[in-house]
């Protein structure tokens, strides 16, 4: 007769799953929205639990198993634009760990001993605690390596607008020259979609019609909104001049670096081709505290364009 201690594989099965999410989402350069990944992740445990009680043994069905990883997946995605293709990642990051503890049993010499026992949980807390640390780590260390591009690096930018805050994922661009005309601070181009959550619904409407940039901005400047809209001249290799819809943030933070009220130009399609990023800042990556606090207090003094 086989012990299965459920407290164990709730915590076993929470962190692989909360690890897998958040590796899935460090590869697809999301921003790591951690609450609901955590979130997620305790549902997979929970229901990783389930399996083991009296009456429930049909839940461990492959096709129950497949369904129950699958929801998990699209409550973790189901805000972004390819949820389908993230649930494909998860699964396909889930083999490899499974395959890495399949070569671990063959070196040992009993793999299926060691599947069983990682089935059931019946590893000690010192071990467990240990493995989920120690995975946390290797993955922590494996993206900070490979967080870079072939442009550039990759870097974790919140943009704060009317008091509501969204993360994103940023490619540090060192030919991406926009400024502002006004304070000649460097300028954030993004997304469009990518701040969907922070529009009001009716400027959401407009800033996604297949309009020209000069009559989104008349339309929006009709809303009683308090975002200030304003048009931005760019001109880019390969393609001719043109305006980007621009709005005005309340702040931008780069890494630890915080620039106040910089501005978010606008774009109606991807700026990468596979949805790492969703944003370019042309600006310097990391500055000194005191050139930090002299440019944020210069900037502040500027009369808001």
């Amino acid at each position: 007769m086989t012990v299965v201690y459920l407290d164990r594989v709730v915590l076993l099965n929470l962190a692989v799953d909360y690890l897998l999410l958040l590796a899935t989402a460090r590869l697809a350069g999301l921003p790591l929205r951690r609450r609901r990944l955590g979130l997620c992740a305790a549902l997979g445990a929970a229901y990783a639990a389930a399996v083991f009680l009296p009456g429930c043994r049909e839940l461990a069905h492959p096709l129950c198993r497949l369904a129950a990883g699958t929801a998990m997946c699209r409550l973790a995605w189901r805000r972004e634009r390819r949820p389908w293709r993230l649930t494909a990642l998860f699964f396909l990051l889930s083999g490899a760990l499974a395959g890495l503890l399949l070569a671990m049993g063959l070196a040992a010499g009993s793999p299926e001993a060691l599947l069983s026992r990682v089935y059931h949980a019946d590893v000690s807390w010192p071990v467990l605690l240990g493995s989920a640390i120690g995975f946390g780590l290797l993955l922590h260390l494996v993206f900070r390596q490979g967080a870079r591009h072939e442009g550039g690096e990759l870097m974790d930018v919140t943009v704060s607008l009317q008091g509501r805050r969204q993360r994103l994922r940023a490619l540090h661009d060192t030919g991406n020259t926009l400024r502002d005309p006004v304070s000649g601070q460097p300028v954030l181009v993004l997304e469009q979609d990518a701040l969907r959550e922070l529009w009001p619904p009716e400027a959401a409407r407009i800033v996604e019609m297949r309009l020209p940039p000069e009559e989104k901005m008349a339309r929006l400047h009709r809303l009683d909104g308090t975002c200030r809209w304003s048009l931005l001249p760019f001109c880019a290799v390969g393609t001719e001049a043109g305006l980007l819809l621009a709005v005005r943030s309340d702040y931008v933070k780069v890494g630890s670096i915080t620039y106040p009220r910089i501005l978010l130009a606008l774009t109606p399609g991807a700026v990468s081709d596979g949805g790492g990023y969703q944003a370019l800042w042309g600006g310097r990556k990391e500055r000194r505290h005191g050139e930090s606090a002299a440019a944020a207090s210069a900037v502040a003094q500027r009369p808001a364009g």
